[in-house]
């Protein structure tokens, strides 16, 4: 396990904000093990695997930032006692069959985990000591209080108590904010002495259709704010369908402002909403904010291509997001059946067009990466 020379220096301008082009950030879970012919189940219980197999393909891509990414909406909830599903070709996942709480009654039954030794949890300290010990900025995750409820509860379940009993899923949602994902927050803090380390929060579940404005404003960014208010530096974010609110601008937004309240640090706005609507309106509002930009390329494209749709899309989220004060593009998942070609090619754009100062380079200016095959790049990584 090792960083290539400049790895250490590039990251390190990325935070400075030193960088020549757009910055590039990846979330790759299963892509990485399939690449690396590695175990899934390995992979996410062994912390010296994951850390291994995801700084190698993050060299092989070279991109910006090792998000060393896991399970990460399945771990608080996995140590309350839900059970989870493992296949051999997929990360695991929540048993949507076995809510934990099935009845209101089973609240009660409930302890908060064992935060340095409950099921994976462990695991989870264990990547970020590693991350720490490569000199290497630390990203500390937690599922945010709704998805957590809808894990342990069922989306459905979890619905209905909002509207017939929200008496008992703000008792709920209040259990899991300040008994689980506080304390487990600051345990992570601890493992590696950053008392004030932003902790992100991920909050797909809380996403219209799923949820209207609503339950947003009463059941989803209330928790989020009660733990930035008792232990500070806390996010939330991942939320999409805002392009099923996009013909009702008042929602579409409410939304965007519910969100930049839970993360004020920076909004971020993927696919596939960005591509229905164009990445234009987040831009804009973005830059009328003056709030950093984040804009997320989703795995179907990265996955099906062609490749010069690929191009021409990357194009236009440099050339729209430019208008924000900063810009980052973040490839939401690149899944397990991801030709590497594609990924270089993405990149290989995004650099092209986002070269700063960012121009309007044409499309016929963007020449194709040659692309090594990560079996002879490792043969070469191995001996650095």
């Amino acid at each position: 396990m090792k960083l290539l020379p400049e790895t250490r220096e590039r990251v390190a301008k990325v935070f400075r904000g030193e960088v020549d082009t757009v910055p590039i950030l990846a979330q790759i879970n299963e892509h990485v093990v399939t690449l690396c012919g590695g175990d899934m189940r390995e992979a996410y219980t062994d912390a010296k695997k994951l850390v291994e197999m995801n700084l190698a393909v993050f060299e092989y891509y070279r991109l910006d930032m090792p998000g060393f990414y896991y399970d990460l909406y399945n771990i608080e909830a996995e140590a309350l006692g839900q059970r989870l599903t493992w296949e051999s070709d997929r990360m695991p996942d929540i048993d949507h069959r076995t809510p934990l709480i099935r009845e209101p009654a089973d609240l009660e039954r409930l302890r908060p985990p064992d935060f340095r030794r409950s099921a994976r949890m462990p695991f989870v300290l264990d990547v970020m000591r590693r991350t720490h010990d490569l000199g290497l900025p630390v990203r500390l995750r937690f599922c945010s209080p709704f998805s957590l409820a809808v894990n342990v509860r069922g989306i459905e379940n979890l619905l209905m108590d909002i509207l017939t009993a929200p008496q008992f899923a703000h008792r709920l949602l209040t259990f899991l904010t300040d008994d689980v994902l506080i304390p487990w927050v600051q345990t992570q803090r601890e493992a590696i002495g950053q008392p004030r380390i932003r902790a992100n929060g991920a909050d797909a579940a809380a996403s219209p259709p799923i949820v209207t404005v609503e339950i947003l404003e009463e059941f989803v960014m209330p928790y989020v704010a009660r733990m930035n208010e008792k232990i500070g530096n806390v996010a939330s974010m991942g939320y999409w369908g805002y392009s099923y609110l996009y013909p009702h601008p008042e929602k579409f937004v409410k939304m965007l402002d519910l969100m930049a309240s839970v993360s004020p640090g920076g909004l971020m706005c993927m696919d596939p909403d960005v591509a229905e609507t164009g990445p234009e309106p987040y831009a804009e509002y973005a830059r009328e904010k003056k709030m950093p930009l984040t804009l997320g390329l989703g795995p179907s494209l990265l996955q099906d291509g062609p490749l010069p749709r690929i191009v021409e899309q990357c194009r236009r989220y440099v050339l729209a997001g430019a208008k924000a004060e900063r810009l980052a593009i973040f490839f939401t998942e690149i899944s397990a059946g991801t030709s590497p070609q594609n990924v270089h090619t993405a990149i290989a754009a995004i650099r092209h067009f986002g070269r700063l100062p960012i121009e309007d380079r044409p499309l016929k200016s963007f020449r194709p990466p040659e692309t090594e095959p990560f079996e002879s790049f490792m043969a070469r990584y191995r001996t650095m």
